[in-house]
């Protein structure tokens, strides 16, 4: 077994190569960042003036803020009716897919115009748009939790589900303002090769160093982790959450990551998690199913294989921003249309993202049915993430599953 400092846990090939952050900001810095943040405000506050009067397009507008790097948080609503939908997701190979399978199939059908803005939509951004009256975006892909987070904080429009179907989506992923998208899971991932052919079947497999040794890899942050260390404690699929809502619960899943933290190397990012397998870093993993639907593709025949048993499914949720530029109407028509099961078994095809309309199991392709997670052979043997515990309980549990990694 490969040796380290006990206090950390191993270091990926990337991270080995990245410099040491600089000495905490001098004067000089202090005062150079001031100087800038007041200079890009200036600048953010001509370019809200121009769009309010039409000297600037709101593509323009979206683009001088990018460029900013900031979003105006001042001002009066800055937006007009407009005939474009702009989307937002996270960007990367998932913006090309979203524009190619959902909205130039929109734009198709009803000449409206829908462009993807692959910036990230957090939820703070969302807030600063609204609050400050200059909302540039439409339709947002976010998650569960952000989604209840700002409806209760009254930046998102309310779902018109007389023209959204709620029999569409998979059941506990339809909020008053939020509703499904797609859907993906936290997986159990393992190279037999590196295992000698010998493959976990369970999250308590995982955990035996014995019959199964290697590295294994986990998330940096706590969500979709400790379902997966419950199980290793014996508690059956349908009791995690039960068995998690005491403290104690908490402190004895994470007391297990103690235990496995010489076998762990953490990924930060879906990338990392995917490099891990590929360099053949890590034999286990608990990683996304988007990139392990990547994986059966670059990985050599036999050294890949991935497990929907124990699994956590997270839902994709859209958001509309209130007062969106297009209408609430225009958007509730685009987010129907993204329910056809034809166009979410292609976003499957493409990137992995597991339809949300169980109709759509039908059309998945006999040999893509083993890697969607919304298969009802996969649904079968997993639990939805419980967004309500996260909200609860996700910063302290962070904090102590941190701790248990690196200390």
């Amino acid at each position: 077994m490969q040796t380290r400092p006990s206090c950390w846990p191993r270091l990926t090939k990337s991270d080995r190569k990245k410099k040491r952050s600089p000495h905490p900001m001098t004067r000089r810095t202090y005062m150079t960042d001031t100087t800038d943040f007041e200079a890009k405000r200036d600048i953010a506050e001509v370019a809200v003036e121009r769009y309010k009067q039409g000297r600037l397009t709101r593509r323009g507008f979206i683009a001088a803020m990018g460029a900013l790097g900031v979003l105006p948080a001042f001002g009066q609503r800055a937006m007009a009716a407009t005939s474009e939908i702009i989307v937002v997701n996270w960007g990367g190979a998932a913006k090309d897919v979203l524009q190619e399978v959902l909205c130039d199939t929109y734009t198709a059908e009803t000449g409206i115009k829908v462009t993807v803005d692959g910036s990230g939509p957090s939820a703070g951004k969302i807030r600063a748009m609204v609050e400050s009256g200059a909302v540039v975006w439409d339709l947002c892909d976010s998650g569960a939790g952000s989604a209840i987070i700002l409806e209760q904080q009254g930046m998102t429009e309310a779902i018109d589900y007389s023209i959204v179907d709620k029999s569409k989506v998979l059941e506990g992923t339809a909020y008053n303002n939020g509703v499904g998208n797609y859907v993906y899971s936290y997986v159990l991932a393992t190279n037999p090769k590196m295992l000698g052919g010998n493959i976990p079947q369970t999250w308590e497999d995982v955990w035996n160093v014995k019959d199964f040794p290697g590295m294994r890899t986990f998330r940096k942050s706590v969500r979709g982790q400790l379902e997966s260390a419950t199980q290793a404690l014996g508690v059956p699929l349908a009791e995690v959450y039960d068995a998690l809502s005491t403290e104690d619960g908490i402190k004895a899943s994470i007391a297990k990551f103690r235990e496995l933290r010489e076998n762990i190397i953490v990924w930060g990012s879906g990338s990392d998690s995917q490099n891990l397998f590929l360099q053949e870093e890590v034999a286990i993993g608990n990683i996304w199913s988007t990139r392990a639907h990547l994986l059966k593709d670059q990985m050599e025949p036999g050294s890949f294989n991935v497990s929907f048993n124990g699994g956590v499914i997270a839902p994709g949720i859209w958001v509309v921003p209130k007062g969106n530029p297009a209408g609430k109407d225009e958007v509730m028509k685009f987010i129907a249309h993204g329910q056809k099961p034809e166009l979410q078994v292609e976003w499957l095809e493409k990137i992995g993202s597991g339809p949300i309309n169980p109709a759509a199991a039908e059309l998945v392709p006999a040999e893509l049915a083993p890697y969607n997670p919304s298969s009802p052979e996969n649904l079968a043997t997993q639990i939805i993430y419980n967004d309500e515990w996260y909200a609860k309980n996700q910063v302290s549990a962070e904090e102590m599953y941190v701790d248990a990694l690196i200390n």
